[in-house]
């Protein structure tokens, strides 16, 4: 016969420090990839300068028919020299690698979670607007590119690489997003509020 119930008095559920960890092992490889962005992105910028410095319209199409579209698709290419996205980018990717270390850092140690979070979500934020920076001024480029080519019906060639070159950097930073949140989640202090996982019958 039950005389009585009693609950058991386990206490509130620890989260795994194995969630902040797997951030920060994320992070940190991010991090390392973002030193080498910020390498290739000022590495690119100085031999596009150095190349497109020697490009003579005039001279290279001097003996085209169609000259003047011919000179119009050169200083198109010579253009891309001149964009701010080399030194922007390499300076945005620098940034993350900065800052992913702290947050390695912090995030692998998983002794101030609040900390260690914002840290993450602004990591994110810039990684996010960087990359959107960086497709936006390559798909602006583009589209003079497209321009300057003699072939009618370019239009929808920039408007599908526009969307397929959107739409996977919002994928990419969605998914980090959404990754995080379920980190902030799994992660969140107990709280006195959560109840017992069982009961235990006694016959006491």
């Amino acid at each position: 016969m039950i005389d009585s119930i009693r609950v058991a008095q386990t206490g509130p559920e620890v989260p795994s420090p194995w969630w902040l960890k797997g951030a920060a092992i994320f992070i940190g490889i991010l991090g390392l990839s973002s030193l080498l962005g910020a390498v290739s992105l000022a590495f690119s910028g100085i031999m596009m300068d150095s190349m497109m410095a020697e490009l003579d319209p005039e001279e290279l199409c001097a003996d085209d028919p169609e000259r003047e579209e011919c000179e119009a698709f050169i200083e198109s290419i010579s253009e891309m020299s001149d964009m701010p996205l080399w030194d922007v980018g390499a300076a945005f990717s620098a940034l993350l690698f900065l800052l992913s270390i702290p947050t390695t850092i912090i995030l692998w140690n998983g002794e101030d979670r609040d900390t260690a979070l914002k840290l993450a979500w602004t990591w994110v934020a810039i990684h996010a607007t960087s990359q959107f920076y960086l497709v936006h001024s390559y798909m602006s480029w583009m589209d003079d590119f497209y321009d300057s080519i003699p072939i009618d019906d370019m239009g929808w060639v920039s408007l599908f690489t526009a969307i397929a070159s959107y739409g996977s950097v919002l994928m990419c930073e969605l998914t980090m997003a959404a990754g995080l949140v379920l980190i902030s989640y799994k992660t969140r202090p107990p709280t006195a509020l959560e109840m017992p996982s069982a009961f235990h019958i006694s016959d006491e």
